[in-house]
């Protein structure tokens, strides 16, 4: 996932770290497709999927699962991959018809309506789109996104649900507190001569809000390594023992990572 744009763009908003006020919303999403599914927070139980002993018991499974929000496509839709054209059709019934780019039914008539005549010259962003490599496919949901300065926009698969093999969703992260584009996300297909189907009310993708800080050149390099046992002091000695001790706590005590986690939650919570 690429954007053009000029330094002097990206300079306007948002380049203090994690910065704007606390009570402006950390993400605004604009939905053009009218009767889109809108985005929804994303489900520590993955919808019901994920084991009961998961769901009670391991936090880092899901705080991990419920980080962001699901994006959904707008519409029920199938591709089929011959190794080198790509075919799509609605739902199941319509013939395949050869990727190019493809405007969602209507969206053509609505955005002539409502946009700018210096945008209507531009034409409307597609819904579907053939990308330069073989095998990509563009899909962009009707989604644009404002987050508050200084927070990006991670668009990745869905986290801790099973993959299906036939296709992966490439990863790309926006800076959305200056960029407000269409969220264009590729598809890489993986599998030739079968027909993926994509419905509207599963989700297709996450978006997990970032700092920007976080994956800036001098906090990527700024890491140590130190190898062996000697390397642990004492203190380290004593928070591995702690950690240990909640890692390996007895039947009556499954869970004291997660009990301990929303201790220190509510502490930080009570010196705010």
């Amino acid at each position: 996932m690429s954007v053009d744009a000029s330094e002097a763009s990206a300079s306007r908003v948002g380049e203090g770290p994690c910065a704007g006020d606390a009570q402006e919303p950390l993400v605004r999403f604009r939905q053009l497709f009218r009767d889109a599914p809108s985005p929804r927070r994303a489900d520590s139980g993955l919808s019901g999927t994920a084991t009961i002993r998961a769901v009670r018991f391991c936090e880092p499974f899901t705080t991990a699962s419920s980080f962001g929000w699901y994006v959904f496509s707008p519409i029920d839709f199938s591709l089929l991959w011959d190794g080198d054209l790509v075919y799509w059709k609605v739902g199941l019934g319509d013939d395949w018809q050869e990727l190019e780019a493809v405007l969602l039914p209507g969206f053509s008539r609505d955005y002539a309506q409502n946009a700018p005549a210096s945008l209507r010259a531009m034409g409307a962003p597609p819904f579907l789109g053939r990308g330069p490599e073989p095998g990509i496919v563009q899909v962009w949901t009707g989604l644009l996104a404002r987050t508050r300065p200084g927070w990006c926009s991670l668009v990745r698969p869905l986290a801790n649900h099973p993959r299906d093999p036939r296709y992966d969703v490439l990863d790309g992260l926006l800076e959305t507190d200056w960029w407000f584009g269409p969220l264009v996300t590729p598809l890489r297909l993986r599998k030739t001569d079968e027909a993926i189907r994509f419905r509207s009310s599963v989700p297709l993708y996450q978006i997990q809000p970032v700092p920007r800080e976080a994956y800036q050149e001098q906090a990527l390099d700024s890491l140590e390594v130190e190898k062996g046992l000697d390397a642990l002091d004492g203190a380290d000695w004593e928070a591995l023992e702690a950690a240990l001790r909640l890692r390996h706590a007895g039947a009556e005590e499954i869970g004291a990572y997660k009990r301990e986690v929303r201790r220190r939650a509510r502490v930080r919570r009570a010196g705010a």
